[in-house]
């Protein structure tokens, strides 16, 4: 079954307002250090928001939602919270600098987009 372009189009928008255009510098510190995780859980609850309402506005239904937007949040907050933590304990990996930041970053950046990926294919799309 081929994928929904449109709904996937949709949440990578949301990704992309949710992790540049909606991100404080609290959440950004938070995230580059994997410490003060309250930050890094609401910067997961932005995504989880934004990604729910995409959801049912394509007519997933509550439980779905419901399930997908957990998958979401807790996926979210796990990759941040351990590039973070990475990035504190190699510091070549916390330094924009360095190519070893920009290959975690990427790597980042490509798990979340799995993720996304994943969730369209689980609406049955």
């Amino acid at each position: 079954m081929p994928m929904d372009y449109a709904l996937l189009i949709s949440l990578l928008i949301c990704h992309f307002v949710a992790d540049y255009v909606l991100t404080t510098p609290a959440m950004i510190e938070a995230k580059a250090t994997g410490k003060r995780m309250i930050h890094i859980v609401l910067h997961a609850g932005i995504h989880t928001v934004l990604m729910g309402g995409v959801l049912i506005v394509f007519g997933a239904t509550i439980y779905v939602t419901s399930m997908l937007v957990l998958l979401e949040l807790l996926s979210h907050f796990l990759i941040d919270y351990c590039k973070g933590w990475i990035g504190r304990r190699f510091p070549s990996c916390g330094d924009n600098k360095q190519k070893a930041f920009w290959v975690l970053y990427g790597f980042d950046q490509l798990l979340h987009l799995l993720v996304i990926v994943l969730i369209v294919k689980m609406c049955g799309a």
